[in-house]
């Protein structure tokens, strides 16, 4: 899967090469069918054929009776860019497919996350009223019935996902800030812990902020603020967690004038990435030990 502009492109491995299969078009909402419409392109059309070959199939209207359902959400607004954007081209900033629910999800410019499933039939829309920002990112946990969505204000907002015979029902839990400069752009978020009982965020302001992603309503301030270097902006985190009895040899700053080196089971590692010297050589990332101290609860890096 890749993204150009408002296209996601679909593609499938054959014979060492990839062929492409499905190429989704993402326009206003007031366009109708979610905003969605999908082109399947036939595996056996060759590179010169046109792209209205009969062979291609647009789901304009049998395969979109599911849209008829869909809330009526207006989207007459600034576009975003500005002057730069005339045409209002609606561009796709995230794309992220689940295997729980057989649902791809896509992040707009327009602050839309528009859930599609396997037909290209877009089966939700999960916006906020009187959400102005283009969204950034977002994550599924690894059962599908949660997300979590990022917005350029520096807003994380959650969502579960309910699903009722043929009806997919969104339903906003949360919306977290106070963690970020305001204003500033999450760049991503994740979900972590054993239960996922946690979800990372990390954006332009060199924050790596850590959330309780079973959060309620408006939430001002994050469990922990785990790296601020506001010089550093981070643009990609992952974590990995540790399954071994692996030992960290480290030491407190306090301990460390002592020379009084600790023994501390390691719980996982996160790797950060991003900086404004990445140069030629590519952008920088640091890896840092999450490990257990004296205290259970208490984690440091």
């Amino acid at each position: 899967m890749t993204s150009s502009d408002n296209y996601i492109h679909l593609w499938q491995m054959k014979n060492n090469n990839f062929d492409k299969r499905m190429e989704i078009n993402f326009t206003d909402l007031e366009q109708g069918f979610g905003g969605v419409f999908v082109q399947f392109i036939s595996s056996t059309r060759s590179n010169n054929d046109n792209d209205d070959n009969e062979n291609d199939k647009t789901h304009k209207n049998n395969n979109n009776n599911n849209n008829t359902d869909l809330p009526t959400v207006s989207s007459k607004k600034q576009p975003f860019g500005g002057h730069r954007n005339p045409d209002n081209i609606v561009f796709v900033f995230e794309a992220s497919y689940c295997m729980a629910n057989k649902l791809l999800g896509v992040a707009l410019s327009d602050g839309t996350l528009r859930l599609i499933n396997g037909r290209g039939v877009c089966v939700s829309i999960l916006q906020l009223p009187g959400c102005q920002s283009h969204l950034t990112s977002f994550t599924w946990d690894k059962t599908g019935q949660r997300l979590a969505s990022c917005v350029a204000t520096g807003h994380l907002i959650l969502w579960r996902i309910e699903f009722h015979q043929n009806e997919v029902r969104p339903c906003c839990v949360a919306v977290l800030e106070g963690g970020h400069t305001r204003g500033r752009p999450l760049y991503g978020a994740k979900y972590c812990g054993d239960e996922e009982e946690m979800i990372l965020t990390w954006g332009v302001d060199g924050k790596l902020c850590l959330w309780d992603s079973h959060s309620q309503d408006q939430i001002h301030k994050p469990l922990d603020t785990l790296i601020s270097r506001p010089e550093y902006p981070l643009y990609a985190v992952d974590i990995t967690k540790n399954d071994n009895d692996d030992v960290v040899h480290s030491c407190s700053d306090e301990d460390n004038s002592n020379n009084n080196v600790k023994n501390n089971k390691l719980i996982s590692r996160i790797a950060i990435a991003g900086g404004r010297d990445g140069g030629v050589l590519g952008v920088p990332f640091y890896i840092y030990d999450i490990f257990n101290t004296h205290s259970d609860h208490e984690k440091k890096s």
